[in-house]
């Protein structure tokens, strides 16, 4: 293999049995299973935990959509758990597991990364040419579980917060034939980037008095969306800070906007710079 490309594997999968010992205030959710990811670039190597939410009853043939979650910096770590700690909770109720049936999966990224790179508080990220290595590790995970599972591939959608508000724009731009919706929270992405976007169903969520990320870098999004002609449900909660997933993951907010989004029809795989399916110089092992 070449040292410009990147190698993938997935650990087999069983049920988590009880609270990890590293976070052991993370409870784990109901019927989630266990797993990890490695990605390789040149030398390096890096390897996440993640979690992954299944429908509980499934009839032969039947496929669900996909939630793919992107935590914020309090969650990450090694543990695993933490990892759906805002949104596995509320997708785990019998009710909304009736309602919603699908697949949720959230990697962890390390305490010492970020999503992307650099820092991008206090101003709008320029998005790189290829995706950081956290970034590379969700969509592999997201490709194998694709593969594994049975998924409805026009009814995949994407969300993150905070840190993980950031890794969802960046997803979104790199992928963006693949989602039938997306919902970045409290985060950012590049301006520039924004009109490939602009037929994929946005909805955006931010707190006005938001004291970690700056209200600014979500309305700079929205206007570069509008700007290209793309129509954006944006929610800015008057008075609200930071913790604007507690109101966006209401079952009649954001998940109810997500749920009623279905890709018109399959479009051709194609995957910017950094993508995995179709690398010649991917594998992957179960």
């Amino acid at each position: 293999m070449n040292k410009s490309g990147f190698v993938l594997a997935v650990a087999s999968l069983a049920t988590i049995g009880g609270a990890s010992a590293q976070a052991p205030s993370a409870a784990p959710v109901p019927g989630a299973t266990i797993g990890s990811v490695s990605v390789r670039v040149g030398e390096q190597t890096l390897t996440m935990p993640y979690r992954l939410m299944e429908p509980t009853e499934a009839d032969p043939g039947e496929q669900f959509p996909l939630v793919v979650f992107l935590h914020g910096a309090g969650e990450r770590g090694t543990d695993g758990d933490t990892a759906l700690k805002h949104l596995g909770p509320v997708l785990a109720t019998r009710e909304m597991r009736t309602k919603h049936p699908c697949y949720v999966l959230a990697v962890q990224c390390p305490r010492d990364q970020t999503w992307v790179e650099p820092d991008p508080r206090t101003l709008n990220p320029t998005m790189t040419e290829q995706p950081s290595m956290t970034i590379r590790g969700v969509m592999a995970a997201m490709d194998q579980v694709i593969k594994d599972r049975a998924v409805d591939r026009e009814r995949i959608y994407l969300t993150g917060l905070s840190l993980g508000g950031y890794g969802a724009w960046d997803i979104a731009i790199r992928r963006p034939e693949m989602f039938a919706a997306v919902v970045p929270i409290c985060g950012g992405g590049d301006p520039t980037k924004a009109a490939l976007l602009k037929d994929t169903p946005i909805q955006v969520w931010h707190g006005s008095l938001d004291g970690s990320v700056p209200v600014a870098r979500s309305r700079d999004m929205v206007k570069a969306l509008k700007d290209a002609g793309a129509t954006v449900d944006y929610r800015e909660i008057r008075n609200g800070g930071h913790d604007a997933w507690v109101e966006a993951y209401q079952p009649n907010a954001a998940i109810a906007f997500m749920f009623k989004q279905v890709r018109d029809a399959p479009k051709p795989a194609s995957v910017p710079a950094g993508g995995t399916a179709g690398d010649p110089d991917a594998r992957s092992s179960d």
